[in-house]
């Protein structure tokens, strides 16, 4: 008898360690202790990233006095002037930044050989969101192929349309559309798949979401606009096709934010004419009384000249 409840026990310990415990998310599908945790982190990261974006916005100006832009002199042609010995540093400062940058570029753009896809028999809705992120097409083919619901989510309720618009990836928004994807679903922070495809900055993108129906004047939990979110991510391609499209220039946000007051603080000055060009308002007051001129600092001579000289023709 105690030899037969040894044989037990190990059949246990056997079973357990080759069978972790499951626990059942809302899609209705099991997934382990270990995926569940994971998922909860990823879910903590996207929410205070998206939260920053805004907490980034506002802090900007109070750092950028110290990150001052490297400024060289030059003659009414257009020429370098080099006076003194700092004109001189200035110069090799800048020439070493740009060669770092570029070092980042091409070392960005190595060349890795595609893993070959390993396509699961059975795809449950934790497998078909990952493919959205990591644009596996034949799994999100075998999932659909089997009945899954395209608009399923995760905890955070993100559908697979949010994280591939998040990451660009056309075709499978394309795939997702064609099985009957909504557009207008948000997640937990009211974020549409126009605020992700502004946010990831892909045109492409954003035109094929657009073209499907989705809603320019969406609003998330902080009242920011897909135009404010493109803005602050400094993404112009993304900010002069909203324009196109006819989203407001002048709405506000919970702070009282215009996409001017966002582009002046945080010097995006492509933007800020872009922005004045279709006619955004300066004498717009944010939450603290604030224009957008008010926000220039002072190294932001071109932006002040811009905005006063807008400011003078109203």
């Amino acid at each position: 008898m105690k030899t037969l409840h040894v044989v037990f026990l190990k059949a246990e310990c056997l079973t357990n360690r080759l069978w972790p415990r499951c626990v059942t998310s809302r899609g209705g599908y099991k997934q382990t202790n270990e995926q569940l945790v994971c998922r909860q982190a990823e879910d903590r990261g996207y929410e205070s990233s998206v939260t920053q974006e805004k907490k980034d916005a506002l802090n900007y100006s109070s750092n950028a006095e110290s990150e001052r832009p490297i400024s060289l002199k030059t003659d009414k042609a257009g020429r370098l002037v080099l006076e003194t010995p700092d004109d001189l540093q200035n110069l090799l400062l800048l020439r070493k930044t740009k060669r770092e940058q570029k070092a980042a570029v091409r070392k960005s753009a190595v060349h890795r050989p595609a893993a070959v896809q390993s396509v699961p028999y059975y795809v449950d809705e934790d497998d078909f969101l990952k493919a959205c992120d990591q644009k596996q097409l034949q799994v999100i083919d075998r999932y659909l192929s089997t009945g899954g619901d395209v608009n399923t989510c995760d905890s955070f309720e993100r559908t697979g349309l949010h994280r591939a618009s998040s990451n660009g990836h056309t075709e499978i928004i394309t795939k997702l559309l064609e099985a009957g994807a909504n557009v207008h679903s948000k997640d937990k922070l009211w974020s549409t798949c126009v605020h992700s495809a502004c946010r990831g900055g892909n045109l492409s993108v954003l035109q094929l979401v657009l073209n499907h129906g989705a809603d320019i004047t969406a609003t998330d939990k902080l009242d920011s606009t897909p135009l404010h979110v493109s803005v602050r991510t400094g993404h112009f391609d993304c900010v002069e096709h909203l324009i196109h499209c006819g989203a407001e220039l002048n709405t506000q946000d919970k702070e009282g934010d215009t996409p001017l007051h966002d582009a002046v603080r945080l010097n995006r000055f492509k933007i800020i004419q872009l922005l004045l060009l279709h006619g955004a308002h300066t004498h717009i007051t944010n939450q603290e009384g604030r224009t957008p001129l008010d926000g220039v600092l002072e190294w932001q001579n071109e932006a002040k000249t811009l905005l006063i000289s807008q400011s003078d023709r109203k």
